[in-house]
């Protein structure tokens, strides 16, 4: 079967004086964050309909093929621009003159189905030469509610003539397009752009050895790290022991955690200890919290009863006063984070680690498959717990405080990206986005914060670790943020083989430690500095202490 493939381009002819604005910016325009707004609208003219010609303001709006504007969709205002798939396709917007000093452009976007060819470039004519502005594709996200927000900086010493969008796409497919704004200086927030050119630059190592190796220890798989510093500098570190095969808890009952210690910054290790099992099942993925306030560790792990006729995951906690040299009684808390309604629901706790918070919360999370990520918090060093709230779209995700107080949660959500949701009030409420600068094969990741300018460092310093890879498990690489996030380094190569699980934790030297799986094989423990990470050109200007995060 051959699929006709449609080809629509959309030229916005950038000419406005500036007295024109206020007739021009339509109803229910974008926000432009703070940039000055030079055009803005939200398509509300004329009544649903392919079109060829409209008149919007001074405006004079061309159009061929399947063009139109609709009132089904729309994210602000009643209407929205459709570019549905269809041979010969164009829309111009052909705008009066003087105004091109167009520095960026916004607006929402939405594709309309799955279904391929798909192509979306965004070109910008200086002169007689259309320039690429960016090939954003695979940024715009299918589904309702406009979850695109595209905004560009148009990179231009001469003036802008013109502003094109390009897309092809499937009969009976294409874009929603929504508030759109023209900007008179580059947003401040830049959507991050696909690539396909990952870290190569290997990182050197001052120590790499496996702490736990698949075959031995009476265990087919070891699997899924977990690490944390504890509060007097000793570091834990735990994974699963799959026993009789490579499956997860849901596939096989027959899965410890284990664990081992190291007291001299990961230079020896104790050897494997089981943590207690609760009751008579399977347990898995384990995650750490240091609670830097009493110096109590938790153990987190999802619990699986031996019968295999339950599908029922529960959520378990234990304890350590003791820097994880013993362990308290195993506590069953699911009801206290998940309700009746989700008894059945596929859940679990991500592996890893959860934080503390500036102001002592231990915050974590879990997934529920399909639906999103759950977070749960105890403001009481972990006497009890309860929910903070839901974020979505996600999956495995991590948690960081940033140094302004915003909660950041960094999800796997599929190839080629992470999904990264802010809050600035504590969970409530949140912004999210895609993150194409973070390619990732969707697999869990890890994040930490380092330092903080409050705490009286130079730098904020945000690090991530994952498999660097758009469709692998492969390429361990990790990157610095000096920018809570929103730009990240080019990164260096851990493990440039396979690898997937990782989690990173902060020594007491100021020294990173990461354990992770290079493949399935085995859990390995790698160590690392800022120096090394960043060529020499980035240190600490006095000892490293933690706050939280830890």
């Amino acid at each position: 079967m051959f699929i006709a493939v449609a080809r629509i381009c959309l030229i916005v002819v950038i000419c406005l004086a500036a007295p024109m604005l206020a007739a021009l910016s339509g109803v229910g325009g974008t926000a432009a964050c703070a940039e000055e707004v030079l055009f803005s609208t939200s398509f509300e003219y004329g009544d649903d309909a392919a079109f060829r010609a409209v008149q919007d303001g001074p405006i004079r709006i061309h159009a061929t093929g399947t063009a139109s504007v609709t009132s089904k969709y729309a994210r602000t205002g009643k209407q929205c621009l459709h570019l549905l798939g269809d041979e010969n396709n164009s829309i111009t917007f052909v705008i009066p003159a003087e105004m091109q000093a167009v520095k960026g452009i916004e607006f929402h976007a939405e594709r309309w189905t799955r279904r391929d060819p798909f192509s979306f470039l965004v070109e910008a004519r200086q002169g007689d030469q259309w320039h690429e502005v960016s090939k954003i594709d695979r940024i715009v996200n299918v589904g309702a509610r406009f979850l695109s927000h595209i905004q560009l900086a148009i990179p231009a010493d001469e003036k802008v003539e013109a502003i094109r969008f390009s897309v092809t796409a499937a009969p009976q497919a294409g874009v929603l397009i929504d508030d759109l704004s023209l900007l008179a200086s580059p947003p401040q927030r830049p959507s991050s752009i696909p690539s396909d050119v990952m870290p190569t630059e290997p990182l050197k190592l001052i120590d790499d050895q496996p702490l736990f190796v698949s075959g031995q220890d009476d265990t087919h798989t070891f699997r899924i790290p977990a690490i944390v510093t504890a509060v007097n500098g000793d570091l834990i570190a735990a994974c699963d022991a799959r026993r009789k095969g490579s499956a997860d808890l849901i596939g096989q009952r027959t899965i410890d955690i284990v664990f081992r210690r190291s007291t001299d910054n990961g230079k020896t290790w104790s050897p494997m200890e089981v943590l207690d099992p609760y009751q008579d099942g399977g347990c898995s993925d384990p995650s750490l919290i240091v609670d830097e306030t009493t110096g109590n560790v938790f153990c987190f792990y999802n619990y699986m009863v031996a019968d295999r006729t339950s599908k029922e995951y529960r959520f378990v906690v234990q304890k350590s006063s003791d820097h994880g040299v013993t362990w308290d009684a195993p506590i069953d808390f699911t009801d206290q984070v998940a309700g009746p309604e989700l008894k059945d629901a596929f859940k679990f706790i991500t592996s890893g680690r959860g934080i503390q918070t500036r102001a002592g919360l231990l915050v974590h999370n879990y997934v529920q498959v399909g639906k999103g990520v759950t977070l749960f918090a105890s403001p009481d060093h972990g006497a009890s717990w309860k929910t903070i709230g839901d974020v979505s779209p996600g999956d495995e995700s991590k948690v960081a405080e940033l140094p302004d107080g915003t909660l950041m949660v960094n999800s796997r959500i599929g190839p080629g990206k992470r999904f990264v949701h802010r809050s600035s009030d504590g969970g409530q409420t949140w912004d999210s986005v895609s993150d194409f600068s973070l390619p990732d094969p969707r697999c869990n990741a890890c994040l930490i914060q380092y330092t903080a300018k409050r705490d009286g460092y130079a730098k904020d310093r945000l690090l991530f670790v994952n498999a660097a890879s758009n469709s692998a498990r492969e390429n361990l690489a990790v990157r610095i943020s000096y920018d809570g996030g929103w730009t990240w380094s080019e990164g260096k190569v851990i493990d440039p083989g396979l690898s997937a699980y990782s989690e990173i934790t902060v020594l007491a030297d100021g020294s990173f430690g990461v354990l992770y799986e290079p493949g399935y094989k085995e859990v390995r423990f790698v160590r690392f500095t800022l120096e090394e990470l960043t060529d020499g050109e980035d240190q600490l200007v006095k000892p490293y202490a933690a706050v939280g995060n830890n």
